[in-house]
């Protein structure tokens, strides 16, 4: 910098170019002057000692990637852009970093990569796994979880059991999270609101997700968290029966109704003066 200063202190540097251009030629000035300690110039020591222990440059660019935090869940996959990755099952329910670059997916723990994968960029569910990173007995897992699904779902409504059909025959491992998510969601809801109110709120929720054709767990819960909101339609065939002898009820045979049969009327004109 100093160098540059001194060499264009009275030359007028009127665009970046001309500045690029001064910076050069004082970097070929500076390199090519024999430096006092080594006795030769900076660039024949680095022809002579510093080329050739350089590496090639990478094939592709540097990608320093976008950083991610997420959970590896219960079935060794951890959601990143809608799509699913898997991870060492041994590192479960543990918070993993995620470095998400322009053609991979890296998974680290504590700075140590566990798995690289291509990246998907189709952010509709897909699952981009490794065979090494599941346990032994994930086959059986896999075998008996969705029976267990349509066994709970049979319970709790027609319509769910209907769905989760129709979403297993599609893609069984693919919905097995959803339903469960499901499962969660349509529990909580009869804890709360009662199994027959909660039938109602369900069967509704489940007919607008097929209107719209959107099966997820987050929007299922909103239109539950809507139905219960909204207040219930009065019975159409609720008739209102009062019963006699209700002391709170005045002249509908009740007993202000009796009281004023037992009490004779007396006309003015019979009384005595």
């Amino acid at each position: 910098m100093r160098y540059q200063r001194f060499r264009y202190r009275r030359t007028r540097l009127t665009s970046l170019a001309q500045v690029n251009q001064a910076l050069e030629d004082c970097a070929q000035r500076i390199n090519d002057r024999r430096h006092t300690r080594f006795g030769v110039s900076r660039r024949d020591r680095f022809e002579a000692l510093e080329r050739i222990a350089l590496k090639p440059l990478p094939q592709a660019e540097f990608d320093g990637g976008e950083w991610k935090e997420a959970k590896l869940h219960a079935d060794c996959y951890v959601s990143v852009e809608s799509d699913y990755y898997s991870a060492p099952h041994i590192h479960r329910h543990k918070k993993l970093k995620i470095k998400i670059t322009e053609n991979h997916v890296e998974i680290f723990l504590n700075l140590e990569r566990l798995a690289i994968h291509p990246r998907s960029r189709h952010k509709e569910g897909r699952r981009i796994k490794i065979d090494e990173h599941f346990p032994p007995n994930s086959v059986g897992y896999y075998e008996a979880t969705p029976q267990k699904l349509l066994s709970q779902s049979r319970f709790i409504h027609p319509d769910l059991n209907a769905l989760f059909i129709e979403l297993f025959n599609a893609d069984v491992y693919g919905h097995l999270r959803r339903a469960q998510g499901f499962v969660r969601t349509c529990t909580k809801e009869i804890n709360i609101a009662g199994h027959e109110t909660a039938s109602v709120r369900i069967a509704a929720a489940i007919a607008t997700m097929r209107r719209y054709q959107r099966y997820r767990v987050p929007y299922f819960h909103d239109l539950l968290v809507q139905a219960g909101k909204r207040p219930l339609p009065p019975e159409a065939d609720r008739e209102i029966v009062r019963r006699p002898g209700n002391p709170m009820l005045r002249y509908a045979g009740g007993a202000a109704a009796d009281v004023d049969a037992a009490v004779p009327t007396v006309n003015q004109e019979s009384l005595e003066l």
